[in-house]
Parts: C-alpha cells; structure tokens; sequence
C-alpha cells in the first residue's frame, strides 16, 4: 500500500473515531439534560473539542440526536435478526424478542425518554406521529427514508416471528401486524408508566412480565 494510501486509511480512520467519540459524549449530554436543553457548546466542551471543530462533524445538534438514534436502531435490528435466525420454538423466540426489547428501554430508557416525552421534537426532527414509532405506515413520505426503513425492517421481524407462532400452531391465529402493534404498545407503555411508576422492574422481570400476559393474558380458562 502506498503512503497517500496508508496516510488517507489514517485520516478516514481518525474521523471515523472522532464522531463516534462525539456520540458517546452527546449521548451523555442528551440523557442528562434532554434534547431541548442540550447544546452543541456543551457537546463540544464534554468532547473536547472546538465549537469549529464540532461543526466539522456533524451540521446541527439535531444531525447529532438523529445519528444516535439510527446508531441504537441498528443495534437493536441486529439483535432481533439474530433471534429470528435461531432453531427454536416461536415461543421462544418471542420471549427472546421482548427481553431484547425491555434490555434497550433499560439501556436507552433516557433517550428513549426524549422520544416518548418530547413530542415536538420527534415531529420536528423526524417528521414523525408518534403511532409511526410501532405501526410504520407507507404513507409517510417525510419520514426520513433510512429511519423509516429502520422502523420497518424491526417491525418485520416482530411480524416474522409472531406468523412462525401461528403457522408452527403454537399461537392462534390473529392479525399479525395487529398483534405487533399491541405488543409495541404494551412495552412502550410498561417502561413509561408516568405518574403510575412506582415497582421497579430488572431486565428480566419486564421481560417474563410483559411476555406472560401479551403471550396468555388474564383471562381465566373455562373447563366443560
């Protein structure tokens, strides 16, 4: 390799750090202080970094947010899509999927936060109703295209898994994005109880709970 090679591998190697060191620290800012209080002066003086130096980077705060956002997508898609590759029962699968899920509410709960709290934000930055978050639509053009297939290729496998369910006899036959609604509704809600939070739960008592009634429910068997 040729030393503008080896000296060009050094430079895209060094940007390549430098941001993911600036969303590390911007990930910090926003969790502790929420989108709306964050600054870029802040994220640029937590990194070290100039102001200048910054913008280099990354144009807006929002860009910055957006990056983090997609970044934790992309984990969470990546784990799901090893779940839904496994030689195991659908059941399984499912309860797999929901600890996964609960594990990244519990690891992202703050931004996460943001999300559910900061309605305006969501809808100024992403264009995005907040039903679109769990039930993608495809008319919703403004949606950024990478977050939108983001959103929908998560919410497939959820689809995915539960069909397996129904198609191997282990779940009923039901409304499969149907299902996937409810199941995202039943998680959002569980990890954002508000004024109702009171018990704390681990990762994996929100995972067994949350599982245990989407999966039965409470409704009691009648025996003829």
């Amino acid at each position: 390799m040729k030393k503008n090679d080896l000296r060009f591998e050094r430079k895209k190697h060094r940007i390549e750090e430098n941001k993911k060191f600036i969303l590390k620290v911007a990930e910090k800012i926003f969790s502790q202080k929420g989108y709306s209080l964050a600054t870029m002066d802040q994220i640029a003086e937590e990194a070290q970094f100039s102001k200048v130096t910054l913008y280099r980077y990354f144009k807006s705060k929002s860009e910055i947010f957006l990056e983090i956002i997609n970044k934790s997508f992309d984990e969470m898609y990546q784990k799901m899509a090893r779940i839904l590759e496994e030689k195991t029962a659908a059941e399984e699968k499912l309860r797999e999927l929901i600890h996964c899920i609960s594990s990244y509410y519990h690891r992202k709960k703050n931004l996460a936060r943001i999300l559910m709290m900061e309605r305006s934000l969501v809808k100024r930055i992403l264009n995005l109703n907040s039903r679109e978050q769990v039930c993608p639509s495809a008319h919703h053009p403004q949606i950024p295209a990478d977050f939108k297939a983001k959103i929908e290729d998560i919410f497939n496998i959820m689809c995915k898994i539960i069909n397996e369910g129904i198609e191997s006899g282990e779940f009923k036959k039901v409304d499969v994005h149907d299902a996937c609604f409810v199941l995202g509704a039943m998680v959002r809600g569980f990890h954002f109880r508000g004024p109702l939070e009171g018990k704390e739960y681990n990762i994996n008592e929100s995972a067994d709970l949350l599982y245990s009634f989407f999966l039965n429910g409470i409704k009691k068997e009648r025996h003829a």
